[in-house]
């Protein structure tokens, strides 16, 4: 059914064919940024807005956009390289190479309009679309647009192997501001340390001591009362006599 139109209401089964990506997981993947269905669909401008950071301006590029994306291992091979060299090659700058959207492990992808266009142009050439402004930033101007501090960026940001998902484009890399959010909101969900963990297995609540009445210190208002409690519990009852501990 592709391409698909600027308001095309995409079910999940479109999206898994536009993206590449299974079925099952694109569901979830997509919320990752914040998208949310119409109902039990998702308007592709949406997915074009928001997880490209891309809104096509006319026909043209509505097409490019609904053609759908193409995974970076099959598109090195259209070129003729090794997967590892063109991913090394995105990262250079000046590269002549279309934008690459780095979503995570085997979930790097081109769109399919703009590898086409460049196969076909005898001077490599493919047609840019304009990025939305702060959809996606440099991790030096994260921070401040965030409002959070520094560390908290660096710490997302360590892992190179499962970093937030971000868009390559002539060697300049920009995370999708989106994404980066979600994962600060994963990262304050700290685990409760082992003696929190304790006290939920026991779920034993320690009293006050009472102070001892000796020197006339006060042995609190209902100390007596629950020391007699404990001595009658403690007392063997008869079964046959008579008085408050018969049975």
């Amino acid at each position: 059914m592709l391409p698909f139109a600027k308001f095309h209401a995409a079910t999940l089964l479109d999206l898994q064919d536009w993206s590449t990506l299974s079925r099952n997981s694109v569901g979830t993947f997509i919320s990752r940024f914040g998208i949310q269905p119409l109902g039990h669909k998702y308007p592709m401008l949406r997915i074009y807005e928001h997880l490209l950071g891309l809104s096509p301006s006319d026909s043209a590029e509505e097409k490019m956009l609904g053609g759908g994306l193409l995974r970076v291992t099959d598109v090195a091979e259209r070129f003729g390289l090794p997967g590892d060299d063109l991913r090394d090659a995105l990262r250079t700058p000046g590269n002549p190479y279309p934008p690459l959207y780095a979503f995570g492990p085997r979930r790097n992808l081109m769109l399919n309009a703009q590898v086409e266009q460049l196969l076909a142009s005898p001077r490599n050439a493919f047609h840019s679309l304009a990025p939305i402004e702060g959809h996606a930033l440099p991790a030096s101007r994260l921070a401040r647009h965030l409002k959070v501090a520094q560390a908290r960026i660096d710490a997302i940001l360590v892992d190179k192997g499962d970093l937030p998902a971000r868009i390559i484009s002539h060697g300049r890399i920009r995370y999708i501001v989106s994404d980066v959010v979600h994962r600060l909101a994963s990262s304050e969900e700290k685990p409760a340390s082992e003696e929190d963990l304790r006290a939920e297995e026991t779920n034993v609540v320690i009293p006050e001591v009472a102070p001892s009445s000796t020197g006339g210190t006060s042995r609190g208002l209902f100390a007596d009362t629950t020391a007699r409690a404990a001595a009658q519990s403690e007392t063997r009852l008869s079964c046959t006599g008579s008085g408050a501990n018969a049975r």
